[in-house]
């Protein structure tokens, strides 16, 4: 009869609460803290029935409580974010649609990016809406589906002739890594231990296509999400000793590189001219001395300056890959540095807000999660931005939504769709000490002193 009480109590907060998926937790919230003042009224002296009345009378009128709870618990969109994401996305199309016309088959092409955008917009909304806390629950069966695609991949890519295409999977790698991360907390060092030993065989794997570019956005990766992690104490080990067995293991797998990549004489070519490609202008060394020379010539606003001796040759002709590897230079040569730097700017206000959204997560996992795709979002950036001013030691994989390739665009929307579904609904996901896949916070949304419940509308409940 009692239960009878509370459950008719439950039922009316729990119809004033919009958002299905908040409905579970709060009401399970409530239930505990009705149960424990009921036992509290039990205790001095009350009978049952007087003290669920009393309790439940506390916890105030369920229509108020209800619709207070309902504003509380609402997923939240992050605006500037998406805006941004779509600045980047059309600004990508624009510039592709520029150059175009100066590159072999550029129509076409336009008209292929023109579908890759369309697929990559559902891309990023399927993930947009999707419980990114799948990769919590079901940590190790992501991982694996990952490994197998990319491996059929990669073995598919390689019959015709080519891997290339089995990049895009292990740009994956890093956020399915954040999941393993997260199932194997608190369990010391076999954990930390089994972590290392996953991350293998995304390293493995690019090296087999190979890709040292890849490999090292997946070691970069991999420490910044075990460093954040170890430095959290969610592993309980020692600090130092554990961030010592991370780097070394990083340290073996990046040697080790360069003894077991098929074309072993190319990386060390590449890596004996990166800084004077003019050591090799001709051949190793022209991409990036010819990089270099544009960028010489580029003015702040407007077409860059003649280069002498190469007579009428445009710049499309003195540097390929126009719309892919090297927009960032023909873009400085074409239209000048103004164009660079807001580009920078707009990237680096989209990275600069991911990052303080990333800082305020509640729970672990999705603390883990936003880092993962952030720092992947971030290392291609990186890479990127640093090829095209002539430093060539790496190959870009892409410049996120702006550079031209239809896989490398859907891969990233997804991402960052995932990204801004954490960030969505992240305040709804908190974790359970000791449960794979939630932890209890301390600081509950719903309180009781002195006599009063009080509900926390600062702390919503995270399931």
């Amino acid at each position: 009869m009692q239960q009878s009480k509370i459950t008719e109590y439950l039922e009316a907060v729990r119809q004033q609460i919009r958002w299905k998926r908040a409905q579970a937790p709060v009401l399970e919230e409530i239930r505990n803290h009705i149960t424990d003042q009921k036992q509290a009224f039990i205790r001095e002296g009350l009978n049952e029935e007087t003290a669920t009345e009393r309790a439940i009378a506390e916890m105030g009128d369920p229509f108020v409580v209800g619709e207070q709870l309902d504003r509380a618990h609402r997923p939240r969109s992050d605006w500037p974010l998406l805006v941004m994401t779509a600045a980047m996305l059309l600004l990508g199309l624009v510039i592709q649609y520029l150059v175009g016309p100066n590159i072999p088959f550029g129509a076409e092409s336009f008209g292929r990016q023109i579908v890759w955008a369309g697929i990559a917009i559902l891309a990023m909304f399927a993930a947009y809406f999707m419980d990114f806390t799948i990769l919590g629950k079901y940590s190790k069966g992501v991982f694996l589906v990952l490994c197998a695609i990319t491996i059929a991949s990669l073995f598919g890519e390689q019959v015709r002739g080519s891997s290339v295409a089995a990049i895009y999977p292990l740009l994956l790698f890093p956020t399915a890594f954040a999941g393993v991360v997260y199932s194997m907390r608190n369990k010391g060092y076999v954990g930390l231990a089994l972590c290392v030993a996953a991350f293998m065989i995304p390293a493995y794997l690019s090296m087999r296509i190979p890709s040292v570019t890849v490999l090292f956005l997946l070691c970069i990766s991999y420490l910044i999400i075990l460093t954040v992690a170890v430095g959290k104490g969610w592993f309980n080990v020692r600090k130092p000793l554990a961030i010592l067995m991370m780097y070394i293991s990083t340290a073996i797998i990046l040697s080790a590189t360069f003894f077991t990549m098929r074309d072993y004489g190319y990386v060390m070519r590449r890596m004996q001219i990166v800084f004077n490609p003019l050591r090799d202008p001709t051949a190793s060394g022209y991409l990036g001395s010819m990089a270099q020379l544009l960028l010489s010539h580029s003015q702040l606003i407007g077409p860059g300056l003649p280069i002498k001796g190469y007579g009428d040759y445009s710049v499309f002709r003195l540097l390929p890959d126009a719309n892919t590897d090297y927009l960032l230079t023909h873009l400085v040569y074409r239209f000048g540095w103004i164009v660079f730097i807001g580009i920078v700017v707009l990237v680096s206000i989209f990275i600069m807000r991911a990052i303080l959204l990333c800082k305020k997560q509640k729970s672990i996992l999705g603390s883990l999660v936003s880092i993962a795709i952030i720092s992947t979002f971030v290392i291609q950036c990186i890479v990127y931005i640093v090829i095209n001013l002539g430093l060539l030691l790496l190959s870009p994989v892409s410049l996120p939504l702006i550079s031209y390739g239809g896989r490398a665009l859907v891969t990233n929307m997804f991402l960052i769709g995932l990204m801004l579904s954490v960030f969505r609904t992240g305040d709804l996901v908190r974790d359970k000490a000791g449960v794979e896949g939630t932890v209890v916070n301390s600081s509950s949304f719903i309180q009781y002193d002195n006599g009063q419940i009080i509900i926390n509308l600062r702390n919503p409940f995270i399931k």
